[in-house]
């Protein structure tokens, strides 16, 4: 036992653990040999303790993990406190991190132990995940997976790598996944048609798939940026987008026609608008999407399709790539948008010049 009049210190049964028995707030503590050093992890949470014991090991040029064997999801947290802990790590680079890790999480349930993870188990989620979302955000999620996992076989909690072996997705620049306007009007149509789900009947809601599914595809946001709107985000002329990766900063969409209708849409149809209320009140028209080009005999699209679907009807609308990039919320000027949609900015470019006579 450690000991001072204000604050005693006493061992948990993690090693560099203490917890103080005034005020019950967890400590980290080592011995470097020269002079022993003490921290408050200010929380009387042990799962928030742990984690943030990784970082101050980490901190102080420790590479060992404060337990053996863990759940995945303190893992997960373990290796943000650990990245926040590097030198020279910029703050965006620090909130990518946080944002993949958050989606790393849903490899497996809160309580799966970390060492309990299969390789099928991993396979079962990559091939789930990777076709939701866009090539980018899920090879950003899987290098985390990855890294969480190297993490733990360097502590020695695990033996391999369950994740070793998943490929990384192939971003093709030429071949992108985008609905004709035509099978997009019969998508939203099919949807509409669809059954309203009992669980939404339960809630007393009824089905925005359709209004989602259009959302997306006239916003051209992520359907992360979807789940964060409320109404007080929406103007009359502009919608302010909460930045999924980085907490403080935002940006101004400009409604065009097409969204101002299914705003406009949802506005009839929602029980209440108030500023703090949720634009959607469901997570994810993925199923009905899915299900209704089934019924069409329609080729598969994914939810981020329909961020494509806007980025080429805009192009092919004549808005120069950089103008679309940034309502897309990239931030490199245009770079990624030039490597996605480049092809089509060049073939529009030769239609026009079809058509050009002196």
């Amino acid at each position: 036992m450690l000991g001072s009049m204000k604050n005693t210190l006493v061992a948990t049964d993690y090693p560099n653990l203490y917890r103080s028995k005034e005020s019950e707030i967890f400590y980290a503590r080592i011995d470097t040999g020269r002079k022993t050093v003490k921290k408050s992890l200010k929380t009387r949470v042990l799962t928030e303790a742990l984690s943030r014991l990784a970082g101050f090991l980490a901190e102080q040029g420790r590479d060992e993990l404060p337990v053996e064997s863990v759940s995945w999801y303190l893992a997960v947290d373990m290796y943000v406190q650990r990245q926040e802990m590097r030198p020279h790590l910029k703050p965006a680079a620090v909130e990518s991190i946080k944002f993949f890790s958050s989606r790393a999480k849903k490899l497996v349930a809160r309580d799966i132990a970390a060492e309990a993870i299969t390789e099928q188990m991993c396979r079962a989620w990559w091939k789930k995940d990777a076709l939701s979302v866009s090539a980018r955000t899920a090879n950003g999620t899987l290098a985390v997976v990855k890294n969480v996992f190297s993490m733990l076989q360097e502590a020695g909690s695990i033996k391999s790598n369950p994740a070793a072996k998943l490929e990384r997705m192939t971003l093709m620049s030429s071949n992108l996944n985008v609905p004709e306007k035509e099978d997009f009007r019969r998508i939203v149509e099919e949807v509409k048609k669809a059954p309203i789900l009992r669980k939404w009947q339960k809630k007393g809601l009824y089905s925005e798939a359709a209004d989602m599914i259009a959302f997306l595809a006239y916003s051209g946001l992520r359907i992360e940026e979807v789940r964060r709107l409320v109404w007080g985000d929406i103007g009359k002329e502009s919608i302010s987008v909460p930045d999924i990766k980085h907490a403080t900063s935002r940006r101004t969409l400009y409604i065009n026609a097409s969204l101002a209708e299914v705003i406009e849409s949802l506005r009839r149809e929602r029980r209440g608008n108030s500023p703090d209320d949720p634009v959607f009140a469901i997570e994810s028209p993925r199923k009905a999407l899915t299900n209704a080009c089934i019924r069409l005999g329609l080729p598969h699209v994914r939810i981020h399709d329909l961020r494509h679907f806007f980025a080429t009807s805009c192009i092919e609308a004549g808005i120069d790539i950089p103008t679309v990039a940034k309502w897309l919320g990239h931030r490199d000027g245009g770079a990624l948008a030039m490597k996605i949609y480049g092809h089509l900015r060049d073939e529009h470019s030769k239609e026009a010049a079809r058509k050009l006579t002196f």
